[in-house]
Parts: structure tokens; sequence; C-alpha cells
């Protein structure tokens, strides 16, 4: 009878186990720092920063300008990478992200607390595969990482970061 017992209460406590190691199984691991390739701008490699502390993705981007097409409102932007000329894109505003001030992001006609980003989606391949993710779109120059990948997106990747990792992911990519 304790054989039984002893038995029931090993298979009970490690079901949870055996789950956890299961819901593991469909995610990977990567490292702080990764590189992706962003399909509107063609085949180059960006790196970018996995922020597990950032709700939303944010993209280095400058003269970023809201205009109407076909009665929608739109995003014109430059995108800043060191060292590369890219060509200025165009997409859909998707929302407006609010976003705690940094000192140096503060401007006089604006909230002292928080900013406003636009956002846009931009296709995103991560470790072979092509994700529309969002980002919002802010001046990065000042920062090593053009892109910043954060919560919402990495969820979508399945990812789980160890910060102890760099450049873990597929870089190659057929866009």
């Amino acid at each position: 009878m304790r054989l039984i017992g002893f038995i029931i209460s090993l298979f009970l406590l490690s079901f949870p186990l055996s789950m956890n190691l299961q819901a593991k199984q469909n995610k990977s691991i990567y490292g702080l720092y990764e590189q992706v390739h962003i399909k509107e701008l063609g085949n180059v490699a960006i790196k970018a920063k996995l922020d597990t502390g950032a709700l939303t993705s944010s993209f280095s981007a400058t003269n970023v300008a809201i205009f109407n097409k076909n009665g929608q409102p739109w995003v014109r932007f430059q995108p800043q990478v060191e060292g590369l000329n890219l060509p200025t894109i165009e997409k859909p505003l998707i929302r407006y992200s609010k976003i705690k001030t940094r000192n140096d992001d503060i401007r006089d006609d604006e909230d002292k607390s928080h900013t406003q980003r636009p956002v846009v989606k931009l296709n995103v391949c991560f470790d072979g595969q092509v994700h529309e993710i969002e980002v919002n779109l802010t001046d990065r120059s000042r920062f090593n990482y053009p892109l910043l990948i954060a919560r919402t997106a990495l969820v979508q990747f399945k990812a789980i970061v160890d910060p102890s990792l760099r450049y873990k992911a597929k870089s190659d990519c057929s866009l």
C-alpha cells in the first residue's frame, strides 16, 4: 500500500516538472544581443538588444513626420543605422506609444514624465523567421543598438533571454 502511495506521489510531483519542460521546449534561448534583418531595409544585418524590461520595441529613426495618405495617418522616417545610408520609409501609423521620458528626451511642449512616440509595424527576420512587430520610432543614434526588441516581440518570437549569451540566433534570412 505504501509503495502505491509512493508511486502516485512521484507521478503527481513530476507532472508539473514535465509540463514546465514541455513549455520550455517550444521556446529558444537567445543572448542579450542578436543580429536581425529588417525587410524594409533590404538584406542588411542590424544589431539588436533584447530587453525584457521594455514593453514596446524601439527603432532608431530621425526626420519622423506624420502625414495623411488616402485619408489615413502615415509616418515617414529616416532609419538610422551607423555606417549605412538607408532610404526613407513610409508606413501606416498604428498608434502612439507612451514612454517614460528620459531627461534628454523632454521638449518644452511635452508632459515632463512621458513622451508620445509613433508606432509602425516592421517585418523583422529573427532566427531565420520573419515576424511583423510593432516598433516605436525615436533617435537611438547615441545607443550602440539601433533596434531594441522588447517583451511584446520576445513573446511573439517565443524567446528566452540569457543575458550571459550573445549572438545565438541564426543570422541568415532569405527576405
